[in-house]
Parts: structure tokens; sequence; C-alpha cells
């Protein structure tokens, strides 16, 4: 997109601003089910602005806008956002505000803010609720301006709803409804609301291609004590499915009328995440008197905690990735020297090789390959028609992973090029050292992340080195690659790590206009041991890929860390090598070969 591209659109925004009275609008970065990953209708702040962030948010007034950007998106921000008039927000920064807050107080009083309430979640809204009353400013919410200025905004993806086979969720729909009942009778609920695309589909054991790296499809539900009511574009599921749904209570209605049934909720007590939920499903609700239980979806912890069918089958998915990934190590040893190399075709390369894989169906999320400074951008993502180099020098940082029928990875690995100077790999040793900690960590029952970020950091922190964003997300079974509710960063998120969870390690170093590193293995929470003080749990490394060594600076690693590494390694090749063959197992072995 084009500075002109960007002041024009602007342009027609305030227009539309100008006619609706309004002094601010504000495009988040979510659908009306708070998604992370959504198709390009929804992509509001991307239109407006051209900054291609995955999680933003955009304030625009009659004469300014501004964008926020947390630490992941900095660098990219001022790329992408250079010669505009957007001004960066540089969430993370001391005193720096959250959006929210930061509107309401540069808002005057008796202002008109405007948003379309169907892309907004509630908590971003109550959070400032008391503000707005004090200051008598007016919201707006039913219009979506954004339709006015995109003339040619793409329609709902309509491709074929399919299942999730028993085989590979090891529960029925009909297990998770009634386990979602359960919850709801401990609160009183008469009925539940879900606007989470990756709940719904959890529940009922079904998936979607509405966005290339996500499998879901634009729904909602409703459940109550006798039934269920899914709401999405009845012709895309076929009449099996359809059957298969009605037998275990679930009648599926057309999506248009969503929030026109709400009404048959009225007067009852109905269950609403309010950090998961958009602004117009609680204002039918309200409308309707129904007495609402503000409360975290029970689906979120359902299915953070893996049943013992998923964790099976999601290491069988681990060995075919590592294979995968074994196959293109070995091509791009073979080949970085030659000078023939970019990072488009490193993509290609990673992307291709996943696609053979057996239950392969698409990417968990848009391959990150990223040459020398590039790697310093956290995010970072190919452009149209730039085509980077990759030197046989330094370091190539690849971020990638795969969806399957059993299983969802996510692997980062720094691949040495060629000569590296002595910071590189210092900082790449320091980076391996808080990882190789963080993977072998023994932790009681109760522990929170944040207990456990500082295995992470601290050899990084005691040369002055940080990293700006989290060591950890949790992730989805054949679902979203980033999941909640646990996390493992330096912000206070109050749950718990508990055996079924699994969560990405993924410490790193980013040095602007030099060099990023980052190595990252998915872990897998299960029991330790139970003595007199307690219950102990540990972690196992679920992801089976071998660490560049040759950087490695031996004497930063303590004894256990070296053996930790080489423990590693020897699982690597155990559970690889029966796979592979000729070159590529040669090449497994001396990458496992213990140091």
């Amino acid at each position: 997109m084009t500075q002109k591209d960007v002041a024009a659109r602007l342009r027609a925004l305030r227009s539309e601003m100008e006619k609706h009275q309004l002094d601010a609008w504000v495009l988040p970065s979510s659908d009306p089910h708070n998604s992370e990953y959504m198709p390009l209708r929804w992509k509001v702040r991307q239109f407006m602005s051209g900054f291609t962030a995955s999680v933003s948010t955009m304030v625009v007034f009659k004469d300014a806008a501004y964008v926020w950007a947390d630490g992941r998106y900095w660098l990219q921000a001022e790329q992408e956002l250079a010669g505009t008039e957007i001004q960066i927000v540089y969430l993370g920064q001391p005193d720096v505000l959250p959006w929210n807050q930061w509107l309401v107080e540069q808002l005057p009083e008796g202002a008109s803010l405007g948003f379309y309430g169907a892309t907004m979640m509630v908590k971003a809204v109550a959070d400032i609720e008391d503000q707005l009353k004090s200051k008598r400013i007016s919201v707006h919410t039913e219009q979506d301006l954004t339709d006015a200025v995109w003339l040619d905004r793409p329609g709902f993806p309509m491709a074929p709803v399919f299942a999730h086979s028993l085989a590979y969720a090891g529960k029925s729909a009909l297990e998770k409804l009634n386990g979602v009942r359960a919850e709801m009778r401990t609160v009183k609920a008469q009925a539940h609301v879900l606007n989470a695309l990756d709940d719904i589909g959890y529940l009922l054991n079904l998936r979607g291609t509405d966005v290339p790296t996500s499998p879901y499809f634009h729904a909602y539900l409703v459940v109550t004590e006798e039934a269920a009511s899914l709401y999405a574009h009845t012709q895309r599921f076929s009449a099996h499915i359809l059957e298969g749904l009605k037998q275990q209570g679930v009648e599926v209605r057309p999506y248009e009328i969503f929030f026109d049934d709400l009404k048959a909720l009225a007067g009852q007590a109905v269950w609403v995440d309010p950090a998961q939920s958009n602004l117009l499903t609680f204002k039918q609700l309200r409308s309707f008197n129904c007495r609402l239980i503000e409360k975290r979806a029970p689906s979120i912890a359902m299915k953070a905690v893996k049943n013992s069918v998923e964790i099976d089958n999601w290491k069988s998915c681990f060995v075919r990735d590592g294979v995968a990934m074994i196959q293109f190590l070995n091509w791009f040893y073979k080949n970085v020297g030659s000078g023939n190399l970019t990072e488009r075709i490193v993509s290609d390369q990673i992307d291709g090789q996943r696609a053979k894989v057996n239950l392969f169906r698409g990417l968990s999320f848009t391959t990150i390959p990223a040459y020398g400074s590039n790697a310093a951008m956290m995010h970072y993502g190919l452009k149209e028609g730039v085509e980077t180099p990759v030197k046989p020098q330094g370091f190539f940082l690849l971020d990638s992973g795969g969806q399957y029928d059993d299983g969802t990875t996510d692997i980062t690995r720094t691949l040495v090029c060629g000569p590296c100077t002595d910071e590189q790999k210092r900082h790449f040793t320091l980076v391996l050292k808080g990882m190789l900690r963080l993977s072998a960590a023994i932790f009681m029952q109760g522990t929170r992340g944040l207990q456990l970020d500082i295995l992470a950091r601290q050899a990084l922190w005691n040369e002055g080195v940080n990293y700006a964003c989290g060591t950890g997300h949790g992730v989805g079974y054949f679902n979203n690659v980033h999941e909640g509710p646990h996390s493992i960063s330096v912000g206070l998120i109050d749950q718990a790590i508990v055996p079924g969870m699994v969560v990405t390690n993924e410490p790193g170093v980013y040095l602007s206009g030099r060099y990023g590193i980052r190595i990252e293995n998915i872990l897998l929470c299960k029991e330790h041991c139970a003595t007199e003080h307690g219950k102990f749990y540990q972690f196992e490394a679920m992801t089976l890929c071998p660490i560049d060594t040759r950087v490695v600076q031996k004497d930063l690693l303590g004894v256990e860390e070296t053996a930790s590494l080489n423990a590693y390694h020897a699982v690597v090749f155990q559970k690889l090598s029966p796979h592979l063959q000729g070159e590529d197992l040669q090449f497994l072995e001396e990458a496992c070969r213990a140091i």
C-alpha cells in the first residue's frame, strides 16, 4: 500500500465520521469472534493504515491518527508507517497507556466516540466505562464505517466445514458440551453464549478454512441444559455433518439471525465471557433483560488441558513434522553457501516440505524466514517484490509450523549460515542456556508462568540483555497456534500451569539493524512427583529437531545444561532416525552429536 492510498482512505473515513458527527473512530485488530487470525474481510486496521501486524489498534481523530504497537512490532511499524501521517504509540514503554485509557483521556468532555460494536470486545469498553460516563462521552456502535470506505470489501469465506475425527479429538462433542453444562450448573447459568471460533470448533469437533492458518469457521454457539444452537452459514455443512450434530443435540441455524435469536433467552441467567464476547452480544442480552454471568468461558480451560488421546496423537505429529524439518535443514545447509538462496526460496522450501507430510492441513502461521538484520523484527514477514539474499555468514532465523489432523506445531531455529562474530556466538549461547533452563524446570503445583519466566531470561539479564515479548504461549491442538489461558511471560496472568497443558519455550535476542536469535520448542507439562510438601510438575519437550550447536560457547553452559542439551539430541535422534535414510539420516546423526 502506498502513502497516497493511506491518505485517501483516511480522508474517506473522516468524511464518514463527519456524517455521523464522530470525534474519534477506533479500528481494532479483531473480528466479531475475537480471533487472532482473521480473513481479509475483518482486517480493517490493516486496510486503513497499511500496518500488517497481527495485533494492534488504530485510533483516528479529525486531524490525527495513531497506531498502538507492542515490542514485537516496533521496527515493523516504523517501516510500514513511514511517510504517512499515522503516529506510532510504543506500547510497553514506561508511562505509555493502552489505547482505551489514552483515548478517554484525550477526548474532550461531551465528545462522540465510534467503533463497530461487533468487532469490539466487551472488556476494552468495560475498562473505561466509568471515565466515559464521567466525561459524558457518547459511544456509537451500530454502524461499520469501514463498509463505506472499503468498496471492494471481501465477503465471508464459504468453504465446507469438516469434522475433526473422534480418533484424533478423544472426546465427542456431546461429552464436551456436557462438560460445559456441568460448569453452567455450578454458577446457575441457564444458557451459555460463545463467540470464540476456536472454542466452538473444539467443543463440536468441527474445523474450517476461513483463514489460511487457523482451522475454524465463522459461527456463534448457544448452549442450554437441553440443547445447543450453532449459528453458521448453513450451506457449508454436509448432510452427514448436520445429522451427526443433530444426534448430539446441536441444531444448525443461519449465522445472520444470531442477534435476533438472543431474544429467546429473555430474562434468563446467561454466562458470557467479557474477554471473548463482542459488545453487540452484550447489548442484545441486556436489552432482553438477561442476568449476565460474566466469567471466563469453561471451554478455555477444557481445551487447554489436552486429553491422553490428543497427547498421544500429537507426539506422532511431532515426529512427522520433525522429519520434514530434518529434510529441510539438510537442504538448507547444502545450499546456503551457494549464494543463490533468498528468504522467499527458503520459506517456499520449508512450506513445501511440510505440505508433503501425512495429515497436513496447512500452515499454523505465515512462515517467518528472516536473514540477518531482518530477524531483529520478531514478527518479520516477506514483502511482495522484495527478495533478500541469504549470505553464507551470520544467522538465519526460521519460525514455522504446521496444522495437522493430529496436532499443531510451532518451531523456531536460528541457523548458522557461516562465520559469526564472538558477540553473536555469545548471544546464541545465552539464548540456548535460558531455553535449556526452562525446559529442565521442576515446579510446584500452582506455579504461574510469571514465576518460570526468569529461568529463560536470567542468563541474558546478567549481561544487560532482554527481549520485549513473552517467553511462551499455549498452543492449540489442530486449532489456534496461540492459545490461552496460560503463558510464560513477565506479565502476571493468574493461571497455573498444570499437567496436560502445552506451552512454547522461546527466549531470544533482537538487536535492531543487526541480528535476531530465537530458539523455540513446545513443552508438555506433566507430573514429576508428589511428596509431603505437595505435587511437583516438569516439562517434556514435544518438538523434535536438533539445535545448531556449531557456534555454542561451551564454557558458558553449565554441566547440567550441557547434559540436558545432549539428552534432548539423543531423544531427537532416537525418535526421528527410523524415519530417515541416506543423506538425511547422516545429517541427523551429525546434528545430534553430543557436545
